[in-house]
Formats: structure tokens, C-alpha cells, sequence
């Protein structure tokens, strides 16, 4: 078992270095093999289980104590790992994944609270192991949230579930650029959310920002503008959007959703 386990944490670790090095490339110049990032954590998953199979092998389901004392920091720092690197391509992706990764996050979620339970029964204090099963807990709320927005998200600015990139309709103030009276106006717009690498020195920051891009507008007259370039904006900020006859805009975007 001690083999397994040993050949198992190599294997997640040469799999969470393959997707932070080249995931990216590779699904976008070979997408076929996005089958294949999804499999793999499912696998490592299966592994494990059966590594932790062989672990609690004999402990009846009256005996909590007994399977506490049996537990492994290693095994929990190999599910994290597995999630931490395997939930994107798994339940991003396809629909079914996400269930699957939802109903591994509710398993996992009462085993933490089972051992979170034993611990603080056993010490009456915070112990190390309880606070990596709060920390471990937290992680995967996030994961969850992150991979539930996508599916099941709400397309509003701002919103705690708003998705990572939808089309809307919201209100805006208008000024044409040769004019300084402004207009209410309704625009149609797409958000998406986009991830980027900065350095700063030797550092490296991964940084989440949005961008709203206007697609169209409506004049209070009825009149409807189709926009070529638009800056991208956010919610309360204004900027310049060309239409498709060359005329320049100045719009505000609101938080207001429009019907």
C-alpha cells in the first residue's frame, strides 16, 4: 500500500505540472485531448480510494475512533491536489462532470466535518488537523462556486454567481462625440471575464479582471446603432464605442439591467 500511495503522489504531481505548463496550448491546438485532463483526475481519484480502501480495511462503521487514528495527512493532501488542478477541466467542461465533481465535494465535505467532529471531541482546542480540514473545506466551496457559475450562473454585473462571460442588456447614458447632450439609451452587451499573467521583477500575478464590450445601442427615439469597436468598460464606468458608419460615442454603462 505504502508503494501505491508513493507511486500515486508522483503520478498527481506530474499531472498537475503537465496542466499548469501546457493545458492551455494543448486543448487549444489539439481539443480532442480535453477527454484526456478529464480522465486523468478521475482515475488519480479512483486510485486513491482504493489506496484508502486498504487503509480502513477491517474498521467496522462504529468504530470512529479507530478510523481517525488510521487517517493520513498525505492522503488528504493527495485529494486536494487532485481537485486543485483536476476541477476545471473535469467540471468546467461538461455537464456531468459537474455533477460528479458536486456529489465528490458533498462526500468530501462530511468526511471533513466527521473529522473535525473526532478532533474536537478528542483535544476540546484547534489542532493542525482541524484547521487544514477548515482550510481544505473552504478550497472546496471555491471550486465549487467557480465551476457552478459556469453551468448555472447568473448573467448580472456584479452578482455573487455571475457567470464568467454572457451576453445582457443593460442602461446606459449616451453622448454623441460632436454633441454634449446626453441620451438614456439601452446598449446590448457581452461580458466576459478574462485571466492574465503579469510580472512585477521576479514575481509572476495571476490577476481576474472583467470586460464589457457594447455590441449595439438603443436611442430613446427607437433607433438602433450596431458598434464596430467599443473600449471595454465595467459597471459605472464610460468610455468611446465607434458605430459601423464611423460615428464615435461617449457611453456610460449603468448598473441598471434593462428588460
Amino acid at each position: 500500500m505504502i508503494r501505491s500511495a508513493r507511486i500515486l503522489s508522483c503520478c498527481i504531481a506530474g499531472y498537475a505540472v503537465i496542466y499548469a505548463v501546457a493545458y492551455l496550448k494543448i486543448v487549444e491546438t489539439a481539443p480532442s485531448l480535453q477527454a484526456v485532463f478529464v480522465l486523468v483526475p478521475i482515475s488519480l481519484l479512483v486510485w486513491q480510494l482504493l489506496v484508502l480502501r486498504e487503509r480502513f480495511r477491517g474498521i467496522t462503521a462504529t468504530s470512529a475512533i479507530t478510523a481517525h487514528k488510521r487517517l493520513d495527512t498525505h492522503d488528504g493532501v493527495r485529494i486536494f491536489f487532485i481537485l486543485c488542478v483536476g476541477h476545471n477541466p473535469l467540471a468546467s467542461q461538461y455537464i456531468w462532470g459537474f455533477f460528479l465533481f458536486t456529489a465528490t465535494v458533498v462526500v468530501l465535505l462530511v468526511a471533513l466535518a466527521f473529522i473535525v467532529s473526532v478532533e474536537s471531541y478528542r483535544h476540546r482546542t484547534i489542532t493542525a488537523s482541524l484547521a487544514l480540514c477548515l482550510v481544505f473545506a473552504y478550497f472546496l466551496l471555491v471550486w465549487e462556486k467557480s465551476v457552478y457559475v459556469i453551468h448555472y450562473g447568473v448573467p448580472i454585473i456584479g452578482h455573487f454567481l455571475e457567470k464568467p462571460e454572457y451576453d445582457a442588456r443593460y442602461r446606459v447614458e449616451i453622448t454623441p462625440e460632436d454633441s454634449r447632450s446626453k441620451h438614456q439609451g439601452i446598449a446590448d452587451i457581452h461580458v466576459e471575464r478574462r485571466s492574465e499573467m503579469d510580472s512585477i521583477g521576479d514575481e509572476n500575478y495571476l490577476y481576474t479582471s472583467r470586460e464589457v464590450h457594447i455590441r449595439r445601442l438603443y436611442l430613446a427615439n427607437g433607433v438602433a446603432v450596431d458598434i464596430a469597436a467599443s473600449d471595454p468598460l465595467d459597471d459605472g464606468e464610460s468610455g468611446y464605442v465607434t458605430d459601423s458608419h464611423g460615428r464615435r460615442w461617449h457611453v456610460r454603462l449603468t448598473t441598471e439591467p434593462a428588460p
